[in-house]
């Protein structure tokens, strides 16, 4: 069936079948929202050999979500996004939850930072002194961070012109690094490649930086964007920085979105993106391409361009490196 997540009309249960990968993927990104899409989140799960999920779900869900899924789901902690707008959301409110997150067993607390935050409240920058409170309770539970600073550069050029109540990517970049610093003590996973896919180099010199810190490959349509302009560099970044690399899909379910093409088709872009040479139309469509060339349509998919790694060399990204970071904090 045409869709916005399957322009190209797969079908995603015999096309995982045919990809070369193996062996078991654990996803430290997604973001499991509801009760009534476990099943079809699930079900993607399954056909494409995802082990394990890290998720950045409510905490009043998080206990029927763990009957649903057992041992594959853990949970990243996360303020009450529902209320928003209620006085402590995001400070005394957030703060309890940090606890009461520890207490079920999670050991990732999010910090998200995206420059359209300010939007709502200064807090929302990375360094805000407010965010420090909760930092430094999280730290105390024994939580790594991850944290969400910057967009794609499309957004900077459209969404955030405004460099001076925005920022630029360097500002945002460079508060990340002040924090890597300040919470050297704390392992950081920065997601979204640190907002720089388009930019191996610069992320190669933060890496370089700051040992306390790790990437996640989630935010698909943004990812397959940008790694097809330059697929074997994304191949040496990976080889270079072994074990540092995260495998994240960003995939979201929610009541109104229980679609089994829409979340499969985030591991078939990503799967494929990573082992394979395709060379072809994403099947997703990708908003930001129309901020790029809006007569061109609102469904317009990105070019992807495989980078064909081989399946030894892609054990780290998709399981291993996850698993020499995250066991060691759990008691499975």
């Amino acid at each position: 069936m045409i869709s916005d997540a399957n322009r190209l009309g797969l079908d995603y249960e015999a096309e995982a079948r045919s990809l070369p990968y193996g062996e078991p993927i654990w996803d430290v990104h997604t973001h499991v929202q509801s009760v009534a899409s476990a099943e079809t989140m699930l079900k993607a799960m399954d056909v494409y050999g995802v082990e394990k999920v890290w998720s950045m779900s409510n905490l009043e869900i998080t206990a029927e979500l763990k009957e649903i899924f057992g041992d594959r789901i853990e949970f990243i902690a996360v303020p009450n996004f529902s209320q928003k707008d209620e006085e402590g959301t995001f400070t005394t409110d957030w703060w309890k939850r940090i606890e009461k997150f520890a207490e079920i067993g999670t050991k990732i607390c999010k910090f998200w930072a995206a420059p359209r935050g300010l939007d709502f409240d200064p807090m929302f920058a990375i360094d805000h002194p407010t965010r420090r409170t909760a930092m430094d309770i999280a730290r105390d539970c024994g939580m790594m961070f991850m944290t969400h600073v910057g967009d794609p550069d499309t957004w900077f050029a459209t969404h955030y012109k405004d460099a001076s109540k925005y920022g630029t990517k360097a500002d945002h970049l460079a508060s990340l690094e002040k924090m890597l610093d300040e919470y050297s003590d704390v392992t950081w996973i920065a997601a979204h490649m640190a907002a720089h896919p388009e930019h191996l180099d610069i992320l190669q010199g933060v890496l370089d930086r700051h040992s306390n810190l790790y990437i996640d490959t989630s935010a698909t349509k943004w990812m397959i964007r940008e790694w097809s302009k330059h697929p074997k560099e994304l191949a040496d970044f990976c080889a270079r920085n072994e074990g540092r690399v995260l495998f994240g899909s960003d995939i979201v379910t929610n009541d109104d979105n229980v679609d089994f093409d829409l979340y499969a088709s985030r591991y078939w872009a990503l799967r494929t993106m990573w082992e394979t040479e395709y060379d072809g139309p994403s099947p997703i469509v990708d908003p930001d391409l129309t901020l790029i060339e809006p007569e061109k349509g609102k469904k317009q998919t990105a070019k992807l361009l495989g980078a064909g790694i081989p399946n030894g060399e892609l054990d780290f990204v998709y399981r291993n490196a996850a698993v020499d970071l995250l066991s060691p904090m759990y008691e499975w």
